[in-house]
């Protein structure tokens, strides 16, 4: 089993209200990773959602909007498993897997639950699994399950054909039902147990994303140091040695000359030492991402950040606008909605952040000018 030690603690539920323990956890997955209940197949259902007719980038969402309005169960819970192009869409009772948890008193935590089906290593074609209760019949295609259907008792001639009849587009079956098969438990497959979104919190999420932003931003600011310091000493190399030349040299032609490459050496260092998009940048991740947002692309220029936000983030974004603009990093923040392609664009302008250059760095330098907000 690879990586033992990151597996969670995995239990398995049946209909009965029966709670048998499936792995115990690794030593680090039973800490920090939410347990697993496996849902027996008969407390279940399973159907197949096609998305041929529906844009690629929307398919997930309308299988997710499927599995909430189709559901068979007044409460019901859900879970999807790709299957190609279209989706898998899993059901069951909450209010019955909740009344039998409660009676038991052994889950610690608030477990992900998952079908014990997506727990079964991956097939191809027909095949007929024997389960602790029943047996379940199901068709795969391109190690993708497109259909499953689960009795109590083991598939005979009449209700294999019946099976077998209601798939559409479906390889030549066998005639006769195949032989039942004990499949063992897949701890490497990912539709059951793959570390999700879900089992970070909030402030986790909060707490990594600024960590990482923080850190960006602090390799940047040294970067952008190391770059000053040498613009300095340059500077001052060039005074020492301007003052050497206007001293023996009195065309005034000349001087000018100096003057403006002294010049351009001192706009240098300041462009340098302004806060630009790219460290502000994870400063407006981080405020993003307390609002449970992710932008979808991010867009820095000379004096101007741009990011692009889904489309369902528009009622969220009048307090991260003010939380922008109250950082201190940003001011003529912009929110635009683009309904043909369904997003929402935030364009600021980056506040400068370096202090003024001393006049000692600036003696002898014609003046220039820099726009402030």
């Amino acid at each position: 089993m690879p990586f033992d030690f990151l597996t969670p603690r995995v239990e398995r539920l049946s209909a009965d209200g029966a709670l048998s323990v499936v792995h115990p956890g690794g030593a680090v997955g039973r800490v920090l990773r939410r347990p697993v209940l496996l849902l027996a197949r008969d407390l279940c259902a399973f159907g197949l959602f096609s998305t041929a007719a529906l844009p690629r980038r929307r398919r997930r969402q309308a299988a997710m909007l499927h599995a909430r309005l189709a559901a068979p169960y007044l409460r019901a819970g859900s879970a999807l498993s790709k299957a190609g192009d279209d989706y898998g869409v899993w059901w069951w009772d909450a209010a019955r897997v909740e009344a039998l948890l409660a009676a038991q008193q052994e889950m610690q935590g608030a477990p992900v639950v998952t079908p014990e089906t997506l727990a079964q290593p991956r097939g191809e074609g027909w095949r007929i699994v024997r389960l602790t209760q029943g047996y379940e019949a199901q068709l795969w295609r391109d190690r993708a399950l497109v259909a499953s259907a689960w009795r109590r008792d083991r598939y005979d001639a009449a209700a294999w054909s019946a099976f077998v009849r209601l798939q559409r587009n479906a390889e030549a079956a066998p005639e006769a039902p195949p032989a039942p098969s004990d499949l063992p438990i897949a701890f490497d497959n990912r539709d059951a147990f793959a570390l999700a979104p879900v089992e970070l919190s909030r402030e986790q999420l909060a707490l990594m994303v600024g960590g990482g932003a923080a850190l960006a931003s602090l390799c940047f600011a040294a970067f952008l140091f190391g770059q000053s310091r040498e613009l300095a000493k340059d500077v001052v190399r060039v005074e020492e040695q301007t003052a050497e030349i206007r001293a023996a040299t009195p065309q005034a032609e000349a001087v000018q000359r100096l003057n403006a490459s002294q010049q351009k050496l001192v706009t240098y260092r300041r462009l340098e030492e302004q806060t630009g998009p790219l460290s502000a940048a994870g400063a407006a991740i981080g405020i993003l991402a307390l609002h449970d947002l992710a932008p979808t692309a991010l867009n820095a220029e000379t004096e101007t950040l741009e990011f692009t936000l889904p489309y369902e983030a528009i009622g969220k974004i009048a307090p991260v606008v003010a939380e922008l603009e109250g950082s201190g990093y940003f001011y003529a923040v912009e929110p635009r909605t683009d309904s043909s392609a369904m997003n929402l664009t935030v364009k600021m302008r980056v506040r400068e952040a370096a202090p003024p250059l001393t006049p000692e760095v600036t003696a002898g330098a014609a003046p220039t000018s820099t726009a402030q907000p």
